[in-house]
């Protein structure tokens, strides 16, 4: 199963002709979309379509589509969609479905099947209790430990539930802020000169991570739930355009693979959450990426998505020219990689909590 460089040489940034072609014609069809033409050509470096135009009118009937779609769809398959509209129906009203067709170009059908995958995830990685929150760790969101206190008088068999499902809650709360403060994914804040947000993933931040808990992972997993959301909701440059992925596994080492979680989180990325995904940048992979880590990218990934991926070795001034091309300038980019942004993960932590994020 060895993979040679060359066998994945299509994850290395190339002129080749068919691709600068691809991308020149690409440019050509898109030119008269409303956008103006520094999204355009953001757009086209990834082969990403340009958004339709949202008038009131579009809106109205893309919305009303996407009911009709959900309602097709089997009862099994919307379980947590059916839960979600009974328990938190201020969470899933016009806005909340506008991000899941934005995500698929207004396409209802599979605007549809992801908003159902989303929620199904949702209850599964949060639990009954807690899925029904806003991902928040401030105010009275999912990660907030205040929100597992509530007082209980006597010791009947109700409140020992109580007790076990707050322990539960609590238990599921630290997990997950453990795995945030891996800084494992983390926002820049930034863009891309399109308007794209950008994630910086350090998987040699999971040296503090313990592979065979799967508490541990779950925290991991709900961590990147978290910091998804806190990119897009809310924000509608980010909701059309998606974001870029930046991965330094330069300083990983193979005991940190969990295939487990790899999974788990390029599952939730490619068909749950409602994010497009413009470019994956993998930036001075380690000698077992191309064995290891591809392979598995290969299998969960789905195409369009693994056509974006783009590996840059060499030098972090050569690293740094070769992202230049692609919008990611070094004021956008962190210093982990030679960039100028500095990512302080407790600072943001504490900003989100004291906004109540």
């Amino acid at each position: 199963s060895h993979i040679s460089h060359s066998q994945f040489s299509h994850l290395t940034i190339s002129t080749d002709p068919d691709v600068t072609m691809e991308m020149e014609s690409t440019s050509e069809s898109t030119a008269t979309a409303p956008a103006d033409a520094a999204t355009t050509a953001a757009l086209t470096i990834y082969g990403q379509k340009l958004q339709p135009e949202e008038t009131p009118e579009f809106l109205s009937t893309s919305q009303a589509s996407l009911t009709e779609e959900l309602e097709k769809l089997p009862h099994e398959k919307k379980a947590g969609w059916f839960k979600a509209q009974e328990k938190c129906p201020d969470l899933v009203g016009e806005e909340h479905r506008l991000m899941f067709l934005r995500c698929e170009l207004f396409n209802a059908e599979p605007a549809a099947l992801r908003i159902c995958k989303y929620w199904n995830r949702r209850i599964e990685l949060f639990g009954d209790n807690r899925a029904f929150k806003p991902i928040h760790i401030g105010g009275d969101g999912a990660l907030s430990s205040s929100s597992t206190h509530s007082s209980s008088s006597n010791s009947s068999e109700h409140d020992d539930n109580t007790a076990n499902n707050q322990s539960d809650d609590e238990a599921m709360v630290q997990h997950t802020l453990k795995g945030l403060y891996l800084g494992f994914i983390r926002p820049t804040q930034t863009h891309d000169t399109g308007g794209r947000a950008i994630m910086f993933v350090d998987p040699s931040r999971l040296a503090g991570y313990n592979k065979n808990d799967n508490d541990e992972r779950m925290g991991v997993a709900r961590a990147l739930w978290y910091v998804m959301h806190n990119v897009f909701e809310g924000n509608d440059m980010v909701q059309k355009l998606g974001m870029v992925v930046i991965a330094h596994p330069h300083h990983a080492k193979i005991s940190f693979i969990d295939r487990k979680l790899m999974k788990m989180n390029l599952d939730s990325i490619s068909g749950c959450l409602p994010i497009r995904m413009g470019g994956f940048h993998i930036c001075q992979p380690p000698w077992f990426f191309g064995k290891i880590i591809f392979p598995i990218m290969k299998v969960v990934m789905p195409e369009r998505m693994r056509k974006r991926v783009r590996s840059h070795s060499g030098s972090e001034e050569k690293v740094l020219e070769n992202l230049k091309e692609f919008g990611l300038g070094r004021e956008v980019l962190p210093s982990e990689i030679g960039g100028d942004v500095l990512l302080d993960t407790d600072a943001w932590m504490r900003e989100m909590k004291s906004r109540g994020l």
